[in-house]
């Protein structure tokens, strides 16, 4: 499996997820995918345009230079085959053209993988086979975003389940620079943290200094997160945020009442948001829901909806 912002996927998951992009996307081009069996003749789909797709995704987690042999000697691998099975190919594309070969892969490392793709194209221009448009011939590689919008649409409709996750982690210096301008929240949430110890319990401001750069870094690494989910996934982040609005509102009323045990109560509001965005979103992955649920707790923890 390796990692996207979309989600994890294997070689297989990959396929299936590109296929029904091909097939919504080129619907009007009339496309046609190709089987792996029996045979595998370097491209997985075409179109009676003469856009010819293959898909790759390593099903492990490589170093940036092993990624970009991989995807480099696939690329030779599966353009070689073009010509190995011109003949087999020629019946399936009916008199078809392939004018662009498309690459398609999760990402990609290196900008090498350009070079390499012109290299190929000169090399299969030369060949002049009877399957390809010669004069116009490009090899396109294609990361994961060139399938928006349809990857959107076919994960939340098939067993695969989206998981955004944080483009980058928040660096020491950007998480310095936040709580120096916003040093109230920051006391807020000391002040809080504080409140959900017991009298007597040891090293407590060490406790609360870690559980405050705790919150910092959930609440920064979940805007990234929510960020992402409202360009890709505008119409449920709205109905997030309307589901947040109405359990924030809960939340407050049930902080005006005494309460034995703050930390109890903070666990309890964990629980609820957690049940609320599990129930609310039944394609969002559970570590990606885990993510927002730490990002509105910090949320509240920082600003007033939790006042113990």
């Amino acid at each position: 499996m390796i990692k996207t912002d979309y989600g994890n996927f294997d070689g297989d998951k990959w396929e299936t997820v590109c296929q029904l992009c091909f097939k919504k996307r080129y619907e009007s081009e009339c496309y046609f995918e190709i089987k792996a069996t029996p045979g595998d003749f370097g491209i997985e789909g075409f179109t009676r345009t003469g856009k010819a797709f293959q898909c790759y995704c390593p099903d492990e987690h490589y170093t940036q230079e092993e990624l970009y042999e991989k995807q480099r000697d696939k690329i030779t691998k599966d353009l070689k085959k073009l010509q190995d099975f011109e003949k087999q190919l020629s019946k399936k594309l009916g008199g078809t053209l392939i004018t662009k070969w498309y690459f398609v892969s999760p990402y990609f490392s290196r900008n090498e993988i350009i070079d390499h793709c012109t290299k190929k194209r000169n090399e299969i221009r030369a060949l002049n086979l009877s399957i390809i448009d010669n004069s116009n011939f490009e090899v396109i590689p294609w990361d994961i975003d060139y399938l928006k919008p349809e990857i959107h649409t076919f994960l939340k409709i098939s067993e695969y389940k989206v998981d955004i996750s944080p483009v980058s982690k928040i660096s020491p210096d950007e998480k310095l620079k936040w709580k120096d301008k916003e040093i109230s929240l920051v006391e807020n949430a000391q002040r809080k943290h504080r409140l959900r110890f017991d009298i007597g319990a040891t090293s407590i401001e060490k406790k609360v200094d870690d559980l405050t750069e705790k919150s910092i870094s959930h609440f920064l690494d979940g805007n990234s997160i929510l960020k992402k989910w409202s360009i890709d996934y505008p119409d449920d982040y709205e109905k997030f945020v309307k589901i947040i609005s109405q359990v924030e509102e809960q939340v407050i009323e049930e902080c005006m009442f005494p309460n034995n045990d703050n930390n109890e109560l903070y666990k309890g509001f964990a629980t609820l948001l957690n049940e609320k965005i599990k129930k609310s979103f039944p394609f969002i992955e559970d570590t990606m829901i885990q993510n927002l649920c730490n990002q509105v707790m910090a949320d509240w923890i920082l600003r007033c909806p939790i006042n113990f």
